[in-house]
């Protein structure tokens, strides 16, 4: 046949999906009017509230410290919501989230500069409201941020030159190719000092930061590898459920080779992932192993 199990399943969690964006836009309407705010002490706040089971979504691998400026408007949502739907609760992922920060320290211009950051930039750019220098060590006991996580911060925010090491001149702060190699090559230590570009420049209003290239390129291969595994391992299921449905009962080396033998035009399938399949199959109730018959299965219609 054309279609298979992961065919249905895939199309089963893009509904669900599309059904969590509009009942969370439902959700995000009620919540501004029943607060009656349209921004929150100056913060234009919205969320996307995701079901778990329907989302690819990780949870965060660092802790961070939501920034004071933030913490009212994540406090107010949290209240809303644990009315709404007593028993359920929200879990915050902060990697998956942005902002926009428009800047006041930039005197060269009378337009303020729009910085559209992830949420952990927001997290560093927010400290300096309160200081001007600030060293690594300061910025990650006030973010809570682990030490890959903030030195990919800071260096998205060096090599666009928002902010300066310490050692780097305002005068010849200039975000071109030379100078983010510099930066690319220094390392960033405990001591190192962070300060606010006041001299910063750019051809554009709106600026977007952009983590570094590489750190990009790897998690964006290593999320593609995750899903062509977990789209495998459908495919694995979908073809035990067929064999097993036509042949009724199988012995488990029988069932592995068949298994193999239907998947090879698309990729070779590891006995190993096969097994775990079945497993699965056998919780699901698809399946079931025959009683006083060592590897035996039978298919549960």
């Amino acid at each position: 046949s054309s279609f298979s199990l992961s065919g249905f399943e895939y199309t089963s969690k893009l509904v669900r999906m599309f059904n969590d964006m509009s009942t969370s836009k439902d959700l995000l309407d009620r919540f501004k009017s029943n607060t009656g705010l349209k921004d929150i002490n100056g913060v234009d706040f919205s969320v996307l509230v995701l079901a778990t089971g329907s989302w690819p979504l990780q949870p965060p691998s660092t802790n961070f410290s939501i920034p004071k400026e933030l913490q009212q408007c994540e406090q107010a949502f949290s209240k809303f919501y644990s009315n709404e739907h007593s028993g359920r609760k929200l879990n915050w992922l902060p990697q998956f989230s942005k902002g926009e920060l428009k800047t006041r320290y930039i005197t060269s211009n009378r337009t303020p500069y729009t910085f559209q950051c992830s949420t952990y930039q927001m997290g560093v750019l927010l400290q300096f409201n309160d200081e001007d220098s600030l060293t690594m060590e300061q910025i990650q006991i006030a973010t809570q941020l682990t030490d890959s996580a903030l030195k990919m911060t800071l260096l998205a925010l060096a090599k666009t030159q928002v902010l300066l090491m310490s050692g780097e001149d305002q005068k010849n702060a200039k975000p071109d190719k030379e100078k983010e190699d510099e930066v690319d090559d220094k390392e960033i230590l405990k001591t190192t000092a962070f300060a606010l570009n006041t001299k910063f420049k750019s051809k554009r209003m709106r600026v977007q930061i952009n983590i570094p290239i590489r750190s990009a390129q790897q998690n964006e291969s290593s999320n593609t590898h995750k899903l062509v595994e977990e789209d495998r391992k459908l495919q694995i299921q979908a073809a035990v459920v067929r064999i097993m449905k036509m042949r009724k009962t199988l012995k488990h080396g029988i069932l592995i080779s068949e298994v193999i033998q239907q998947l090879q035009n698309r990729f070779k399938p590891k006995i190993n992932i096969i097994k775990k399949c079945i497993d699965i199959l056998i919780e699901k109730e698809y399946l079931e192993r025959v009683e006083g018959e060592k590897d035996m299965y039978s298919y549960v219609a």
